[in-house]
């Protein structure tokens, strides 16, 4: 059945119209009213993020403004370096450059878990990323090692866990940390990045 033509005078409807959505509707004017009158800027910079902008307003609303990843996060190759628990590290995986993440803007993943290459979804939403159906595409057999380390982080990334992720401005890091409420158990990961491909 073809798309019905909208009236003349009128505009088509889309999805995401703010029209026709009322927590759309309400969200924008808080963000209008929140950015209306006279307004104070200023900058910080924290580690893991780039420079903040904080843009404060006359009734005292504070929002703050900041890059989660740096520009080239999509064209780097994202080396898998070990496992972390709170603030310590696991030892680092044996497969070495030989697990990987490539992340592409499409939220398509992709690349190798040491014996294996795999296939994810990646959702990332401000400075959070969940995975979804990851998936190897291979079935090759190596060091016994290299398998069960492929199998544990196959089976972590299959969990669809919702991370908290940063990639240092500055280098080549990247860290994912399980967003869950304390005291849960916080545990991820920490990459190294190999230069934009």
């Amino acid at each position: 059945m073809p798309a019905r033509e909208p009236l003349r005078g009128q505009r088509p409807r889309r999805p995401d119209d703010v029209a026709t959505n009322p927590a759309l509707a309400d969200f924008e004017k808080k963000v209008k009213a929140a950015f209306s009158g006279k307004l104070s800027l200023s900058t910080k910079r924290i580690p893991g993020y780039s420079l903040q902008l904080h843009v404060k307003n006359q009734q005292g609303d504070d929002i703050t403004l900041g890059q989660a990843r740096r520009e080239d996060f999509f064209r780097i190759k994202w080396q898998l370096v070990d496992t972390t628990f709170y603030d310590s590290h696991g030892p680092e995986f044996t497969a070495g450059d030989q697990m990987y993440v490539n992340f592409h803007d499409n939220g398509e993943v992709n690349g190798k878990l040491g014996c294996n290459d795999f296939t994810a979804k990646a959702t990332f939403t401000g400075t959070h990323l969940c995975f979804n159906d990851a998936v190897l595409t291979r079935r090759r057999t190596c060091s016994d090692k290299i398998m069960k380390e492929e199998a544990s982080v196959l089976t972590v990334l299959k969990k669809s866990l919702d991370y908290a992720y940063w990639a240092e401005p500055d280098a080549l890091s990247m860290s994912l940390q399980e967003d869950l409420a304390f005291p849960a158990r916080e545990t991820g990961f920490t990459f190294r990045g190999i230069p934009p491909r």
